[in-house]
């Protein structure tokens, strides 16, 4: 977008460090400042800088820049102020600066992000755990992956000279891993074919045959042949597994995999391994019909109460989902957290204390959610995390808040560890939890209240310690020692 109104004067990667520090929400640079933070330096003249965001994340947006920034959604060519109350429900960008008279500083992009993924819009089969989606440069700044950049400009109607560049001075420094989804990712948008294709196929070929040399010289395990994962907590697994002769297969890149052990083989996805009954992994991605067959079973949890989206067909329409939400509000004592039914990671949670405070908070959850529950607000700094495999619990996670009333490690919360005590105390209500949702391999999320005592808040038939494990790489002991156990358990089943 160019032209009377293309007025830029962009702040620099430090200063957009400071203004996003202590964002409760995903977040990092993108655009060809992203590339230059992979490799260490400027290679270029910059235009603009730009950052990237969660669409999901917009209500607190315009909440946290409203009072210094002017933002302005850029659509078709035009910009339009956003006022309060706006809602965007689509990918979109916005151009932010001072007032009328100051040039634009920097441009927000926000992206959908949903149970756990991010989705490339111009070719939804292309995805990414979104955890994965960031590295952070030596000063801690946090910026989009290159190959996932490569993907946004090579992927565009019209490839610039700058992208072209940026793709040349790129590619020396990109590993075999990123060449090979940025190959595949293309291939997927163009099976007509790419300007790119040629020399990412050319670079892969060279690092197979590393690949195939280390194998010889036995630097490699057999697992590896085949499974190629730039995920730590996966290379985890799998270097796990590979002690009892499992290898993988790729499936899709970083997330799935089907592991192999003899003339025996599964499916893995994103640590998945199957060990649950379809009916316990459904039920227990709903908050609310968790909490119902939690109770049910007389295990002490937090109540969540199920609130249908307005437009549900076999809801009772908006205004009875309303009485009902604030019928709950006032029954948790005014103060009350509300969230997707189905959510993960904390993404979209948001804390009422008022009516009003709910309207919006329940607005921004339909605008991007199906569904959505409320809780009572519960005070406790730690909350704590038990993983249960066949009735019996292996690892506990406390998780202490950070900067915010969330205890989610993915958002800033800190990784610490359980007490003995503590682990004897909680593991007994872990494993009634699980047992109540016939669940043989899960998480188990449980808060320690001075009023309540301990409570479950949900279970996660994925059981994720990614973010656990990045604290606490000293961890790599226990949690292999947990998933040989799953996935020799997973064998037996097949």
């Amino acid at each position: 977008m160019a032209g009377e109104g293309y007025w830029w004067a962009p702040l620099g990667v430090e200063e957009m460090h400071r203004i996003f520090a202590d964002w409760p929400g995903d977040w990092g640079i993108a655009g060809g400042w992203a590339l230059d933070l992979h490799l260490g330096q400027q290679t270029r003249a910059h235009d603009d800088i730009d950052v990237l965001l969660r669409l999901q994340d917009q209500a607190m947006l315009y909440e946290r820049l409203a009072g210094e920034w002017e933002l302005h959604l850029a659509e078709k060519g035009a910009l339009t102020r956003l006022r309060p109350g706006d809602v965007l429900t689509s990918e979109t960008d916005i151009w932010v600066r001072r007032d009328a008279g100051s040039p634009w500083a920097f441009q927000l992009m926000l992206i959908d992000v949903a149970h756990g993924e991010w989705i490339y819009r111009r070719e939804r089969s292309v995805r990414r755990p979104a955890a994965e989606m960031y590295l952070r440069g030596a000063d801690g700044v946090p910026y989009l992956r290159p190959e996932i950049q490569l993907l946004y400009k090579g992927g565009s109607a019209a490839i610039r000279d700058k992208d072209r560049r940026d793709f040349e001075a790129l590619l020396p420094r990109m590993n075999g891993v990123e060449r090979t989804w940025l190959r595949q990712a293309l291939e997927a948008q163009f099976p007509e074919g790419h300007p790119w294709l040629a020399a990412l196929k050319g670079e892969a070929a060279g690092v197979l045959g590393d690949r195939v040399a280390a194998n010889e010289r036995g630097d490699l395990p057999r697992a590896a042949e085949t499974a190629i994962t730039t995920r730590p907590y996966l290379k985890l697994i799998q270097r796990a597994a590979a002690a009892d002769g499992v290898s993988f297969e790729t499936i899709t890149p970083d997330l799935t995999y089907r592991a192999r052990k003899g003339r025996a083989s599964f499916l893995m996805t994103d640590a998945e391994l199957g060990l649950n009954p379809s009916s316990a992994s459904a039920l227990a991605l709903s908050k609310s019909a968790a909490s119902d067959a939690l109770r049910a079973a007389g295990v002490p949890c937090v109540e969540h109460a199920f609130l249908a989206h307005p437009g549900y067909r076999f809801g009772s329409g908006a205004d009875a989902a309303m009485a009902r939400a604030m019928d709950a509000l006032s029954r948790f004592g005014g103060d009350a957290v509300a969230k997707p039914d189905d959510g993960a990671q904390g993404r979209h949670v948001y804390r009422a204390r008022s009516p009003e405070e709910l309207q919006q908070a329940l607005d921004a959850i339909y605008a991007v959610e199906r569904h959505a529950a409320i809780s009572p607000y519960l005070e406790a700094e730690l909350e704590y995390r038990i993983v249960v495999l066949a009735g019996e619990a292996r690892v506990w996670v406390g998780k202490r808040r950070a900067g915010s009333w969330k205890h989610n490690l993915a958002e800033g919360a800190r990784s610490v560890e359980v007490a003995p005590a503590v682990r004897e105390r909680l593991s007994p209500l872990a494993v009634r939890a699980a047992a109540a949702l016939d669940m043989v391999f899960c998480s188990v999320d449980i808060l320690d209240t001075a009023q309540h005592g301990p409570l479950v808040i949900e279970l996660n038939h994925k059981v994720m310690l990614g973010d656990h494990y990045r604290q606490h790489p000293e961890s790599e002991a226990e949690l292999a020692a947990l998933y040989r156990d799953a996935i020799g358990l997973r064998f037996e089943r097949v």
